[in-house]
């Protein structure tokens, strides 16, 4: 049987309500984008240390894996491995930030790209939203791309 990918399946799969998102008391003021993992793990990494660094200086920051960065939310395989010179690796970079609190949202449609889910080497407590609940997360909040 063929997989569905249109937009409707795409967004009413494994996504959290858009009413979720605007029932956030603390919105981000601050979302980091994060687009790279293998291809540029550095990029990535600069994603997490800078999310990192805004929740340290008290603001409230988020991070939204899309793209290939999705492959950063996983627990083991290629991408828990990655490290580029010059940089902490992307693993401890990534559970830095998740230790100092931050939420990590993966981009559902990505996931499919990539065949993961909550039940295929996700880490635990990540937020899978829809195109819906991206934008209601990204709107009216500063967003810079890694």
């Amino acid at each position: 049987m063929a997989k569905d990918y249109s937009v409707a399946a795409v967004t009413a799969a494994q996504s959290y309500s858009y009413s979720h998102l605007n029932a956030m008391t603390t919105k981000p003021q601050l979302v980091i984008i994060i687009t790279h993992a293998g291809h540029d793990p550095g990029a990535a990494t600069l994603g997490f240390l800078t999310a990192s660094a805004a929740l340290a200086a008290g603001n409230r920051a988020a991070v939204l894996l899309r793209g290939e960065g999705v492959l950063c939310a996983t627990s083991e395989g290629w991408a828990a491995g990655l490290h580029a010179a010059g940089y902490p690796p992307l693993r401890e970079a990534r559970d830095a930030y998740r230790t100092a609190g931050g939420t990590l949202y993966l981009s559902q449609p990505c996931l499919r790209r990539y065949w993961l889910n909550a039940d295929n080497g996700l880490l635990p407590d990540v937020r899978v939203l829809s195109i819906e609940d991206i934008a209601a997360l990204c709107v009216g909040t500063t967003t810079v791309t890694f």
